[in-house]
């Protein structure tokens, strides 16, 4: 087996459920519980596209660790197969195959189950996993690049919300940022003077639909994407990317969006209000895509505003030690909130 330790980001964030005076680590607890409708994984299982059920995520293992709540938030596809390199060092090429889940060797009980079982027993492969801690209303979040906090943020308003109607019609669930203490001075002594967000222009494949001259699909056509692509689009209207006839992938241009908001000479009370209020509001958006400038000239990146963190994480063959890891994220956060830099919040009865 190979072990061998590697460094990983935590990020903290704060709960807050609007009209809800029971803390989120409660809500899961009671959310996930055996006499809750989502004890069951399959009934707490999301489908993340309302038009292709075949991607779905979920809560998928938790348990209590030193009085806090752990869990992991997977994502996977359904059918999807993996990509299987065989090498030959003989050969003047390698062979790349396709390995489906159902190809996988399991148990040897498997060899004895009925058709029904199998199809109850059914293997997927996992996209992805982010590992998550909550201890009252504070989380601490290990994300992935597929599963970050934005995923995480979203399913827990599903699960809480849609899926048990445990928040009730009119709350609200969001995952707000805390800045360090040594931010958080800076800004009281000079508040935002602008917040710049830049992304790359992306795209994405679509497969062109038939019509009736050409019943036949023409094949695969470029569409921008992301978050650069919706910035555009609300400038520019939904219809200028009809116009465009890319061949190709933008991966390779090195095309960026800036928005920027700013004010010219000075502000009102109101505006300045709205410039630190969507700087908060970029709390999904990658460390490298936000800049926040301060009145006197400073400036602040994204990871600068976020509380985080570094962990030294164990795996074995690529698995994560989920109780080395839940036991660290539990230290981290509770060295923030003794040294003050998170205030602990005892909840309400």
């Amino acid at each position: 087996m190979a072990r061998e330790k590697k460094r990983k980001s935590v990020y903290y964030k704060l709960a807050t459920i609007s009209n809800q005076t029971e803390t989120l680590q409660a809500m899961l607890n009671r959310a996930l519980d055996e006499e809750s409708p989502a004890y069951i994984a399959l009934r707490r299982m999301e489908a993340t596209n309302p038009d292709d059920e075949s991607v779905c995520r979920l809560i998928n293992h938790h348990t209590t660790h030193q009085g806090m709540f752990f869990g992991q938030l997977v994502r996977f596809e359904a059918g999807r197969g993996q990509a299987l390199m065989t090498f030959d060092d003989q050969a003047s090429e390698y062979s790349i195959d396709t390995i489906t889940s159902d190809a996988v060797t399991g148990d040897d009980d498997e060899e004895h189950e009925t058709d029904a079982e199998k199809v109850r027993r059914r293997r997927e492969f996992i996209d992805s996993i982010l590992y998550f801690g909550a201890l009252d209303n504070h989380l601490v979040v290990m994300q992935s690049q597929a599963l970050t906090t934005r995923e995480l943020e979203a399913h827990l308003g599903w699960l809480l919300g849609t899926c048990l109607d445990l928040m009730g019609r009119n709350s609200a669930l969001i995952l707000q940022d805390k800045i360090t203490e040594k931010v958080r001075s800076r800004v009281e002594n000079s508040p935002v003077k602008t917040v710049s967000i830049g992304t790359p222009v992306e795209t994405r494949e679509e497969q062109e639909e038939p019509d009736e001259d050409q019943p036949e699909a023409k094949g695969v056509k470029w569409i921008p994407g992301g978050t650069g692509a919706d910035i555009l689009s609300a400038a520019l209207g939904v219809d200028w990317m009809n116009k465009l006839k890319l061949e190709d992938s933008l991966d390779e241009a090195n095309l960026q969006v800036q928005l920027k908001v700013t004010y010219l000479r000075k502000t009102s009370k109101t505006g300045q209000k709205m410039l630190d209020n969507i700087a908060s509001a970029m709390r999904h958006a990658h460390d490298d895509d936000v800049v926040v400038e301060l009145t006197n000239g400073g400036k602040l990146l994204g990871g600068e505003v976020r509380l985080n963190g570094k962990l030294s994480v164990q795996t074995t063959n690529g698995i994560v030690d989920e109780t080395a890891l839940y036991h660290d994220m539990h230290n981290w956060l509770l060295s923030k909130i003794e040294t003050d830099e998170i205030e602990h919040i005892e909840p309400e009865d």
